[in-house]
């Protein structure tokens, strides 16, 4: 009886160690991007924050009824609520204008990009949003003109 017994022939010796060497060039770059699609989600997750945040500020500050001084507290107070307190990284800056015409919230983020000191970047946003004065008889007129809308859609199916 001739031959190897554990199975291995020259053939096999030939690729052992191939798939370290394979891992050693994919595995890092795998690990790579799992890390720059998890930092990307945060920062979509931190732009919707601002957007949805700087809106939800800016449209109820508006209705807020009071004096300027404390509609402008009212505004830092909301912001602090919906965008401070949710964000998941990064720094912002925001201006808010409390005006007579309206409330407009500007919000600048900046998050450092994946990567630390090896691939520095940064990764900014920016949003304006405003709200118009609130005026009761335009919202109702417009709510109107939905409803009547509604009602020719529903009736022009069935």
């Amino acid at each position: 009886m001739t031959g190897n017994r554990s199975g291995i022939g020259k053939k096999d010796l030939y690729w052992k160690g191939s798939l370290t060497v394979e891992a050693c060039y994919l595995l890092p770059l795998l690990f790579f991007l799992i890390w720059n699609v998890l930092y990307l989600s945060f920062y979509l997750y931190n732009q919707s924050v601002i957007v949805q945040g700087s809106y939800c500020t800016a449209l109820r500050t508006e209705r807020w009824a009071g004096p300027q001084k404390e509609k402008r507290n009212e505004a830092e107070r909301k912001y602090a609520d919906a965008v401070e307190r949710n964000i998941a990284a990064g720094t912002i800056d925001r201006e808010l204008i409390v005006g007579t015409d309206g409330v407009t919230v500007k919000s600048s983020m900046t998050m450092e990009g994946p990567g630390g000191r090896f691939f520095p970047s940064v990764w900014r946003g920016k949003q304006e949003l405003r709200a118009d004065k609130w005026e009761p008889v335009s919202f109702l007129r417009t709510c109107r003109k939905a409803e009547n809308i509604w009602q020719i859609v529903r009736t022009g199916m069935g």
